[in-house]
């Protein structure tokens, strides 16, 4: 464990260090999405937003302190788990931290039309983000989530935003629901995989929404280097034919599919936040 985080630091350190010269060399390629990708990046490392975004940020923030002070619980018996936990513990240990949130946020406001598919709603705060996001552009959320108490609890927060016209949580063990999704007539341009870290599930949710994108279209896969399964399907996805360009941001990846894109499979290493 610790020949690990000492390994992580190393790879950080060393993305760092290059950082400027990596963000340059991404700034002379002529391709619209990876230029949106860095304009959002670079407002996220540097913290500069429009005043309405740094308000939006608050309302999501304000969210999930409410989480952090909730005593209800939430049953894990979808899963055959006679387990529970605490919406605040949930909180604590699974929502996507601001920065990341962040990310996503600039991303889903940048593209045109924004159609968003997540996979893993959690407690809804990535999706409070995203919603907030989608405000005042002709968009759509569609987030999947496995237990019921957490699908309750993030649509009544979407409600807060907007209307039920321009999201759906829909509740289910991923075999089940997944296919049904695959079955609407929604085409995306933004896909956040967040909700299965093995190899074959995260390789089978690509291969699958691939066919279900809007090009110009973004990957966004969370957790890449949580275990040597997802490094196995990031290592893979990063090499698929489709890909364009690729953004390693050690917690995240990012995978841009552009079909008027001759470059094929190129890869950069960033460094975001810890």
């Amino acid at each position: 464990m610790i020949t690990k985080k000492i390994n992580k630091h190393k790879l950080i350190l060393k993305r760092r260090l290059e950082q400027k010269k990596t963000l340059d060399k991404m700034s002379k390629i002529k391709n619209a999405t990876l230029q949106l990708f860095i304009h959002v990046f670079t407002s996220v490392k540097q913290q500069k937003f429009t005043d309405d975004d740094i308000v939006a940020f608050k309302r999501c923030e304000y969210y999930r302190h409410s989480l952090l002070k909730d005593d209800r619980k939430v049953k894990y018996d979808i899963f055959g788990l006679n387990e529970t936990a605490l919406v605040s513990e949930i909180c604590v240990k699974a929502a996507s931290k601001p920065k990341w949130c962040q990310l996503l946020y600039g991303i889903a406001k940048k593209l045109d039309n924004p159609s968003v598919f997540e996979i893993g709603t959690n407690l809804g705060i990535s999706g409070t983000y995203l919603l907030e996001a989608l405000k005042n552009k002709q968009g759509f959320f569609t987030t999947m989530e496995g237990l019921p108490k957490l699908c309750e609890i993030a649509s009544n927060q979407f409600s807060t935003i907007t209307t039920e016209d321009n999201f759906q949580v829909i509740q289910g063990l991923y075999d089940d629901t997944f296919p049904k999704v695959m079955q609407q007539e929604h085409k995306y341009n933004l896909i956040f995989i967040d909700g299965n870290h093995k190899k074959k599930p995260t390789l089978e949710y690509f291969y699958a929404l691939k066919t279900k994108m809007r090009i110009p279209s973004i990957f966004v896969f969370d957790d890449i280097y949580w275990s040597s399964e997802m490094i196995e399907a990031w290592t893979i996805i990063k090499k698929d034919s489709d890909i364009n360009f690729s953004i390693d941001l050690y917690e995240q990846g990012i995978a841009i599919i552009d079909n008027d894109e001759v470059i094929k499979n190129q890869n950069f290493n960033l460094h975001l936040s810890y």
